[in-house]
């Protein structure tokens, strides 16, 4: 009976690493350095839009921080910044969820990590004017380790 707590006790301490890896934080990086870790796959995305909403068909940004997983899937979205406010976020939350990347040849080790993009919406021809909105959702570096730049674990 004494050798079963033993085998429990080696395999548990054996174990010990896998999960500590598997609850690594991710590493937080720069929307420009994204590229350097994960690229995008595809040309378009799929977003729910709802049929009616405030601020839908005006020119517009949302900031969308997530986690890039290690299938290159997205984690962890949450809607940082809208403008103008409305329900840019949502669509703009529904497009992240839809991205896909995958690993560059210096991010052979799948690393995870946490990030954030610009989703324009209806922006004029004219590239002063795109420029100009897209700045209104320009957003300071985000830090995984800041639990408000985090989605609510509940939500």
């Amino acid at each position: 009976m004494n050798a079963h707590p033993l085998i429990a006790v080696g395999v548990a301490a054996a174990l010990l690493p896998a999960v500590a890896h598997a609850q690594q934080a991710p590493r937080s990086v720069t929307p420009e350095a994204l590229a350097k870790y994960w690229q995008l796959i595809g040309s378009s995305l799929e977003a729910s839009v709802p049929l009616g909403g405030r601020g839908l068909d005006v020119p517009g940004c949302a900031t969308v921080s997530f986690v890039v997983e290690k299938t290159g899937r997205t984690s962890h979205i949450k809607v940082q910044k809208v403008e103008p406010p409305g329900d840019l976020g949502g669509v703009a939350a529904s497009a992240a969820a839809s991205l896909e990347f995958e690993p560059t040849v210096t991010n052979a080790g799948r690393d995870r990590v946490f990030s954030s993009l610009i989703f324009p919406f209806n922006l004029p021809s004219d590239a002063a004017q795109r420029t100009a909105i897209m700045q209104k959702c320009v957003i300071e570096p985000l830090r995984w380790s800041d639990p408000a730049a985090r989605p609510d674990p509940a939500g």
